[in-house]
């Protein structure tokens, strides 16, 4: 009976193992078996120049996202966070240096990740870490942990790139967010969330819009700040602090829709705009669900610098009048106007009536100013660029900044004064090694065949002279006696 018992048994187990095996060739079908952990001592090395533009080196259990090698344009290399079935990357290091995608680059992990090159070392690495493994969670959130703590040593969701995804804390002490091109920045205060202007040289960071927390109490010294945190429900919501009371929502067009299985994230693009979207496995599409800006000629910089964005068709013009920014009214400027070298004045003027910017109320301003006095406070003033003023309020608005798009309002009362940095002068363009030798030979051929034909214009002369003497000497008159002789001579032919 035993025997009999164990037959059976040996054939549930070989069955069993064979399914196993099947399992196991399907899943080599697919691709390589998915890495979902990262000890201390691991290494991967990018291939230089791989014609993939994602090498993934690690997974999430749920294959959903990986983390690895990421193209960037056509020649660099970042490390990223990336949604398989969109190809878009959720989060990313951005380094300061972005290595090279044609070249050879490590990453490694020995309590801290770090990931270096050849030529420039070191470009990213997590500061201030000491873990034993690394994990890419469901939630795409990558965690570098400690088998005795349960917090994690340092997480993605701590340093956002561009993008806010569902259950992402963003919080004050929080680094913003950045656009991709670096331009523009989401941040945080203690009771709003505002979007900033970046990239001119660290002087200023204008805001360009701000969302205050209705319920919070800016005034209350012992209110706790505000964080936010992106909802699966279709919102962003701000919350207090420490209690996690809301206090704000920033409602998505599927709020309250009961839309369930999708996943949502919230990035800042390099418009300046802040989007939000979801995904579903459905629509294999991200679909728009939020927008902060709704208008074109809100954005900051959509005509470019020196452009006037027309509401309506949103139509772009110069404000020196041309009919369009293509190419555009004048080069993006970073520095301001007080590195001047002492040889006058260094910008021209732009003067332009029915002008405004759509995000005056968050310009600093003036009151009871005159159009000359507002023109004049900002002509007098280097890292002044602009100055608009209305004259039915009187306030002026300096712009501290370098201008960017203005906005067109039909009011002849709203006027802007506007600097325009002066073009540098043409310089001659510098002739290389051997156009400068063929030129010196030139010259010395040009300067013998000068002094030769010198020498032969001086013995020319100098031979015509001897022989002009020569014959004023034969044309000498002689004494009479002479004079007569010849004529007594002559006489003779007559006998």
């Amino acid at each position: 009976m035993r025997e009999g018992m164990v037959v059976p048994a040996i054939a549930i187990i070989i069955a069993a193992l064979c399914v196993a095996s099947a399992v196991l060739l399907v899943d080599g079908a697919k691709g390589e078996e998915l890495t979902t952990l990262l000890s201390n001592g691991f290494t991967a090395t990018h291939a230089a120049g791989a014609t993939a533009p994602f090498e993934p080196v690690l997974h999430a259990p749920n294959g959903v996202f990986a983390f690895g090698f990421l193209r960037v344009g056509s020649a660099s290399l970042d490390l990223a966070v990336v949604h398989l079935s969109s190809s878009f990357p959720l989060w990313s290091a951005s380094p300061t240096r972005l290595g090279d995608w044609s070249r050879p680059a490590t990453l490694t992990f020995d309590s801290s990740l770090v990931l270096t090159d050849p030529e420039h070392g070191v470009l990213w690495q997590t500061l201030n870490t000491i873990g034993d493994t690394v994990v890419l969670l469901d939630s795409s959130n990558l965690v570098v942990r400690r088998y005795a703590k349960p917090m994690p040593a340092w997480q993605s969701f701590d340093n956002p790139s561009d993008t806010l995804v569902l259950d992402q804390n963003f919080t004050v002490s929080s680094p913003p967010l950045i656009s991709k091109n670096r331009r523009f920045a989401l941040r945080l205060g203690k009771s709003y969330m505002a979007l900033h202007m970046e990239s001119y040289g660290g002087r200023a960071m204008p805001m360009y819009w701000k969302h205050t927390a209705l319920q919070s109490q800016p005034e209350n010294a012992t209110q706790p700040p505000v964080y936010g945190c992106l909802d699966g429900r279709g919102f962003f919501g701000l919350y207090l602090e420490g209690g996690g009371q809301k206090v704000d929502v920033l409602s998505f067009d599927t709020f309250a829709q009961s839309i369930t299985g999708v996943f949502r994230r919230m990035t800042l693009e390099d418009d300046g705009n802040l989007r939000a979207y979801y995904w579903t496995s459905e629509s294999k599409a991200w679909t728009s669900d939020y927008k902060a800006i709704s208008e074109r000629c809100g954005l900051p910089t959509s005509c470019g610098a020196y452009g006037l964005c027309v509401p309506g068709e949103a139509q772009c013009q110069c404000l020196n009048d041309s009919p369009s920014t293509s190419p555009p009214c004048h080069a993006e400027e970073t520095t301001d106007l007080c590195a001047g070298n002492g040889d006058g004045q260094l910008f021209d003027v732009v003067r332009r009536k029915r002008v405004s910017v759509a995000y005056k109320e968050e310009l600093p301003f003036q009151t009871n100013k005159t159009a000359a006095e507002c023109e004049q406070a900002c002509a007098a003033n280097c890292s002044c660029w602009g100055a608009l003023h209305n004259a039915a309020s009187g306030y002026c608005y300096p712009i501290d900044f370098p201008v960017e798009t203005l906005l067109y309002e039909a009011d002849d009362r709203k006027v802007g004064y506007f600097k325009v940095r002066k073009l540098p002068s043409p310089k001659r363009p510098g002739m290389s090694p051997g156009e400068t030798a063929a030129t010196a030979v030139l010259s010395l051929i040009l300067a013998g065949l000068a002094a030769a034909g010198a020498y032969i214009g001086y013995r020319v002369w100098e031979r015509k002279s001897r022989r002009r003497a020569g014959m004023e000497q034969e044309l000498v008159p002689g004494p009479y006696k002479d004079l007569k002789y010849m004529a007594s001579s002559n006489n003779s032919f007559k006998a």
